[in-house]
């Protein structure tokens, strides 16, 4: 379960590692958002799926591009070093990440349609197998490989070769919530430079609430780190698969998804969300735990 290269850097070697990683990933998704912009592409679920793919293709290919190189030249690492530990454990990292979390999402949400705390108005199976099929291709392509990659591969590997693991924990959710800040608002300024736009800066995408967006950002960011050391190979593949499920329900239970509707009052979206995030997060705690036990020798942290 040896995630982390032997060789230690210093703090100023560490932090920089990760600041790139934040960069890499927020730098990517803004620079492929707005140049797909101005070729009338976007990744938006109104978009026809070639040109979805398109954007999220590029997001991927630019980040993943820069974290390999750095992982290569810069550390003289192997790519196992940041969790792409071969086809057969990333593949079950992925299954294990997303059943994790899709598990508890099912009971939680079921448990609350029993308390008549869910309003279920419409399903159409084909619609919904259809939103499915195409939000998780995008999804995956334009925010769960790359962003995985970068924060939860590269960048807290590279926490954890100079910081104990608490201190590389705290950093790596720190870094984590640093990419949408610097991807909306580096997207805002291409627009205002390049396009005489007058796009305003925002702390959150999409006009949502600072304070719950980070605080929920902030939970997820501490589950995808317990995902990280939970299989023995510690394949990043396993938050990626819990990154992807994370999207999928909540565009399903927030209404963003065709083929289903789902209402839930302010008090049962608090209990979902903080229920099925806390329960998945727990999950990979006792996985990691196991681990740990089973190989002593292991040190997350130098």
């Amino acid at each position: 379960m040896s995630a982390t290269p032997r060789t230690h850097i210093g703090a100023i070697g560490a932090i920089s590692r990760a600041a790139v990683a934040v960069l890499a990933m927020g730098v990517g998704l803004a620079f492929a958002t707005w140049a797909a912009g101005l070729l009338g592409l976007a990744a938006t679920p109104s978009q026809p799926f070639a040109s979805r793919v398109a954007v999220g293709g590029a997001v991927t290919l630019l980040v993943v591009g820069v974290i390999v190189l750095l992982c290569r030249l810069w550390d003289r690492a192997p790519l196992t070093s940041i969790g792409l530990t071969g086809t057969r454990a990333d593949a079950s990292g992925f299954l294990l990440g997303l059943v994790t979390l899709l598990c508890p999402a099912v009971l939680i949400l079921g448990l609350l349609t029993v308390f008549g705390a869910v309003d279920w108005s419409e399903i159409s199976p084909s619609s919904l197998a259809l939103f499915l099929m195409t939000n998780t291709v995008v999804a995956l392509l334009f925010e769960a490989i790359p962003e995985e990659i970068s924060i939860r591969g590269y960048a807290l590997t590279s926490l954890r070769r100079h910081f104990r693991n608490p201190a590389a924990t705290a950093l790596n959710i720190g870094a984590f919530l640093l990419v949408p800040l610097v991807a909306v608002n580096l997207e805002a300024l291409l627009q205002n430079l390049m396009e005489n736009a007058d796009t305003a800066f925002a702390l959150a995408p999409g006009g949502e609430g600072a304070f719950f967006y980070y605080a929920m950002l902030t939970v997820f960011g501490w589950m995808l780190i317990e995902a990280r050391d939970a299989t023995s190979a510690g394949t990043v593949w396993t938050c990626i698969g819990a990154h992807i499920a994370f999207l999928t329900v909540n565009r399903t239970v927030l209404g963003q998804a065709e083929g289903i509707d789902i209402e839930l009052g302010e008090i049962a979206t608090l209990v979902f969300f903080a229920g099925y995030l806390v329960a998945a997060g727990i999950t990979f705690s006792v996985l990691v735990s196991r681990h740990r036990k089973k190989t002593p020798e292991y040190q997350a942290a130098p």
